[in-house]
């Protein structure tokens, strides 16, 4: 499975005056830099979790039918499925009847599967074949995103800020800092 995102989130989960008061800027100066921080920061935090911070529409690719009877999506948490599109050997597109699979949104491993009595439609025809549209993240603005998340992502754009290099521990440079690293771990996605 590829995932794409497809659009990007209409709002970040701090805003630049958030991390300039953090920061204690009071400068435009720094404004440029510091909005690359903040969208860097939260797609660090998102690559780290496996979660979507905001809202935003997402295309999951598959070249074959599961063997089980379901798909798990990435990157939740998941709203809504909007479609799911087969690709023909002619490059045509047929989007299949919703009324043949159904939704499970509320876990933390967010699936589409199919319905009772119902088979995955007729085998696609090459790679990239199915096509499944999807809306995931915690919501629209700033304050549906959890505390603990966006507190991290500030805390990042505040270290990367103030410390341009990778910081150094026992020989091996680390990306995240342990205080944004304890603060996103109970978010993070495990696989048993």
């Amino acid at each position: 499975m590829h995932i794409t995102q497809i659009t990007d989130p209409l709002v970040e989960p701090v805003t630049l005056a958030e991390a300039k008061t953090l920061l204690r800027i009071e400068a435009p100066d720094e404004d440029a830099l510091l909005a690359s921080l903040i969208a860097t920061a939260r797609i660090t935090i998102e690559n780290s979790t496996g979660r979507a911070l905001l809202t935003r529409e997402f295309e999951a690719v598959l070249d074959r039918w599961p063997n089980g009877r379901r798909i798990t999506l990435p990157m939740p948490p998941l709203q809504t499925v909007q479609s799911v599109t087969l690709l023909s050997p002619e490059g045509g597109q047929t989007v299949w009847d919703q009324g043949m699979y159904q939704v499970e949104a509320t876990g933390l491993a967010p699936y589409l599967a199919l319905k009772p009595g119902v088979a995955w439609p007729s085998a696609p025809h090459a790679n990239a074949s199915i096509r499944i549209r999807y809306i995931a993240g915690y919501g629209d603005a700033a304050t549906d995103v959890p505390p603990p998340l966006a507190h991290a992502v500030l805390l990042l754009v505040a270290h990367w800020y103030e410390n341009r290099v990778p910081v150094v521990i026992n020989g091996a440079a680390s990306r995240i800092p342990g205080t944004v690293d304890a603060l996103i771990a109970n978010y993070r996605l495990r696989r048993l």
